[in-house]
């Protein structure tokens, strides 16, 4: 619970390097909650551009996940089905980043990734909503 939402945290199982199946864990958090769920945030990492801090936090709209596309798709189908929006807060990495031990400009982004997702569910959500936040991506090196 946070200010009177519920809040619903989803993340890979681990640590491990399997991101499982995000898309079929909120399509299904979604269908058990109907009515309820009043947005999703997704935090996921994204490839920096050159110039670009390693660790700078980005917000926007949409499905923030890699791969191929097939649980972006399921993610934003479910959404649009039920008029809930998407968002989502991403870190910046290099490629070789994302490979390698984590920096520690990454890891201390993730208070301010915290922070953001604070201000995203109170400024966009009411009180008695259900919101989903899901970080995607695997989780070597995260305890459960």
């Amino acid at each position: 619970m946070m200010e009177d939402r519920r809040v619903i945290a989803l993340k890979a199982e681990g640590p491990g390097g399997n991101v499982g199946k995000p898309g079929d864990a909120i399509k299904t958090i979604i269908e058990e909650n109907v009515g309820k769920v009043s947005m999703v945030v997704m935090v996921d990492a994204a490839v920096k551009f050159e110039g670009e801090t390693s660790g700078e936090v980005s917000e926007g709209i949409g499905a923030a996940i890699g791969g191929i596309g097939t649980e972006r798709y399921k993610i934003e189908q479910e959404a649009t089905v039920h008029k809930i929006p998407v968002y989502a807060v991403i870190v910046k990495e290099s490629i070789q980043e994302a490979i390698t031990p984590m920096k520690k400009e990454i890891m201390e982004a993730g208070e301010k990734v915290i922070e953001r997702i604070k201000s995203l569910i109170l400024e966009r959500s009411k009180p008695g909503d259900t919101i989903i936040v899901a970080g995607i991506g695997n989780t070597i090196g995260i305890g459960q």
